[in-house]
């Protein structure tokens, strides 16, 4: 659950205290050298127990060992808070609910309830204000709790986000895979007939030439026109080839299905898309700007909201075209516009349409735009 940077630096802490607590050992008073060797030793004992419960992810592989050597160090922990009593084996203390609540898997109730009876023992042993250090122990625990919240809702968000790039990656792929399909199709139910056909001409405009000049030229014309028509049509699809908004090329709800399709293949989400085929109609610039407010209103209510159900409603009335997304996300009190509902805005803008955007907390999020025909 930590990342590099935060482990080093809290190894790093606790090598601090360690060397605090050293420095207390070795400069008490009263202590002989055997004893103080001892407490020294005892200190390093549990780094290596510490050492090669983390290095051999007992967690993972042995339940028992780990429930063991995390018991001894706790045990060990509270002797010394006991017996050096200082803020370092007090804060020290602590790193084994750390360990605990910051692994990333389930909690050890038991091994977390004898940490507790552990630290009130230690307190009443210590004869220390057990009002006042249950007060402190329990802020520290539900600040380490609230810690390990946190980073869990940020490993979502990044799990979250891989998913939302993979699906866009894929979506991309799709889209130009059949846009590739249908221009093949294209130049070889046009361009394949035209220049077969041009050759045909050709070869009977030859073998006519000394026998029908007359009908040698008629077919010369023909090839002539065939060759117009098939540079047009080579044209059109270097044309579409060359306008780096594949998607503006094929019609909006088989682009939209796809959209929906892509992002339901992990079987956690739901898409309810109503489409009014008169939508088709417009221009492709029109159908642009709905695919791409439609695909940042999903992508915005999947990483701000975790939503899980989306309405896609796109209607033409009259003169409007009327587009609605709602989905079932967590909602917000107050909506920020960031990049994704300005870039929403703009782009709406630009064809003098409006557009609107609804929230409350827990309500889940809406989208509502109307676009003149």
């Amino acid at each position: 659950m930590l990342n590099s940077k935060s482990g080093k630096m809290l190894w790093a802490f606790k090598t601090v205290l360690i060397l605090s607590i050293f420095y207390d050992i070795v400069t008490r008073d009263g202590l002989s050298v055997e004893m103080k060797a001892a407490w020294i030793t005892g200190i390093l004992l549990m780094q290596a127990n510490d050492f090669f419960r983390t290095r051999y992810r007992l967690w993972n592989r042995n339940r028992l060992l780990y429930t063991v050597s995390m018991l001894v160090n706790i045990a060990l922990i509270g002797i010394y808070m006991v017996m050096f009593d200082n803020a370092a084996t007090s804060v020290y203390y602590v790193f084994p609910l750390a360990e605990i609540f910051l692994s990333g898997g389930s909690i050890p109730k038991g091994i977390v309830s004898i940490h507790v009876l552990v630290y009130l023992a230690g307190m009443i042993a210590a004869k220390a204000d057990v009002q006042t250090s249950l007060i402190s122990y329990i802020a520290i625990f539900m600040l380490v709790y609230l810690f390990r919240a946190v980073s869990l809702e940020r490993e979502k968000g990044q799990l979250l986000n891989a998913e939302l790039v993979e699906a866009h990656a894929k979506l991309k792929e799709i889209t130009i895979v059949k846009e590739r399909t249908r221009i093949a199709q294209e130049m070889h139910d046009s361009i394949g007939h035209s220049l077969i056909a041009l050759r045909m001409h050709l070869e009977f405009a030859e073998n006519m030439m000394e026998v029908n000049s007359q009908k040698a030229g008629e077919s010369i014309a023909k090839a002539h026109e065939f060759s117009r028509k098939s540079i047009n049509e080579l044209r059109k699809a270097v044309a579409i080839l060359k306008d780096q908004s594949v998607s503006s090329q094929i019609e909006l709800g088989e682009l939209l299905n796809d959209m929906i399709e892509s992002l339901e293949t992990s079987g956690k989400l739901k898409f309810t898309l109503n489409f009014d085929e008169e939508v088709e109609t417009s221009s492709q610039d029109m159908k642009n700007c709905i695919y791409n407010s439609v695909r940042e209103a999903v992508t915005n209510g999947l990483k701000h909201g975790k939503a899980q159900q989306f309405l896609v409603d796109i209607t033409k009335s009259g003169e409007k075209i009327r587009v609605a997304v709602e989905d079932n996300g967590e909602g917000c009190g107050q909506i920020k516009k960031s990049n994704g509902l300005q870039g929403i805005e703009d782009r709406i803008g630009l064809l003098n349409g409006t557009v609107s955007f609804y929230s409350e907390k827990g309500r889940g999020f809406k989208m509502l735009a109307e676009i003149p025909a």
